[in-house]
């Protein structure tokens, strides 16, 4: 863990920064009745930035993204850096088709996590709203900060199949150089925020129809995110559960490994394109790596110990579409 405690921080809220003052009457009338998708993102880049209780973490934010994700990877492509690659592909990615026309809810991994901060500016107001930001802006920043930790150690790819006629499915894999699978931080970042907001739903006392309203707006938009990673190629089912372990491990205050068997059980609950066997086998598979995970974890400080020792005997599979 990279946090620095403050007088708020406690075992239940290790990364709070601020206590909010609650959300005026008017202001819980007028937007509970919103989707979070109402919320519109630019809210975000035109207030966090600029609110004494969140700009530091906003920042601090974008420079480990910088440093942490794009910097990590396009200095080992310019070869700069040397980190051993593994592929991790597995036979069961197979039966998940190629479908590249669901980038476009992939890329929505951003945007899942923006609309309910401007959720909060709106609901409190933008300096008390600004403060619960602040504490999510502290949970993702240490997520990437501890995924990094894993990349360093080994980076991972999968093969992608290549199509010419998405536009931008192709360029979403010519800007991303493909080094950093395991794990996977799609899965991390929509999980720890349907996490982190079922914590705050309850602590700042948010009324049952919003709390069920919009946790289940995340749940289930993060649960159709996940299945993407598969679909568009950008991963492995080796890459989920290396990504809900290390979430469970570095935030048992959000995420628990319940809350973990549940997202996976909910993986392509709901699929046609997908054979019942094949899907059972796919969450089998998942849930049986996730539970390896944590039973091999119990004792270990560091989170990456027995995902490094695995990507260590792992015997990559090579996908009929490696060469397409």
């Amino acid at each position: 863990m990279f946090f620095k405690k403050n007088k708020f921080s406690d075992p239940k809220y290790p990364f709070r920064k601020a206590v909010a003052k609650p959300a005026p009457l008017r202001r819980i009338e007028k937007y509970s009745k919103w989707d979070l998708k109402d919320f519109k993102v630019i809210h975000a880049y035109t207030t966090l930035f600029f609110r004494p209780a969140s700009y530091k973490e906003t920042f601090s934010f974008i420079w480990s993204v910088i440093t942490q994700f794009f910097l990590l990877q396009y200095f080992q492509k310019i070869r700069l850096t040397h980190y051993p690659i593994k592929h991790v592909d597995h036979e069961l990615d197979e039966k998940v088709p190629f479908r590249p026309e669901k980038v476009k809810v992939y890329l929505e991994f951003i945007n899942i996590w923006i609309h309910p901060l401007v959720m909060l500016i709106r609901r409190f107001n933008s300096f008390e709203g600004s403060k619960l930001a602040a504490e999510f802006m502290c949970y993702i920043k240490e997520n990437y900060k501890s995924a990094a930790v894993m990349y360093r150690k080994c980076m991972t790819t999968t093969y992608r199949p290549k199509c010419p006629s998405s536009k931008a499915l192709t360029n979403v894999q010519r800007a991303d150089p493909h080094y950093l699978c395991v794990p996977s931080l799609h899965i991390a970042t929509v999980c720890l925020c349907y996490s982190f907001y079922k914590m705050i739903f309850k602590r700042e006392n948010f009324t049952k129809e919003e709390s069920e309203k919009w946790y289940n707006e995340l749940y289930f938009h993060a649960v159709e995110i996940g299945e993407t990673v598969l679909y568009v190629k950008q991963h492995s089912v080796n890459c989920i559960p290396a990504a809900l372990y290390m979430i469970t491990k570095n935030y048992p205050e959000l995420f628990t490994p319940e809350m973990g068997i549940e997202y996976i059980n909910d993986l392509f609950k709901n699929s046609t394109d997908i054979a019942p066997e094949d899907k059972k086998k796919i969450n089998e598979h998942i849930k049986f790596t996730y539970e390896k995970f944590l039973l091999e974890g119990i004792y270990e400080k560091d989170w990456t110990v027995p995902v490094e020792r695995w990507l260590a005997d792992y015997k990559n599979y090579t996908p009929f579409y490696a060469d397409k």
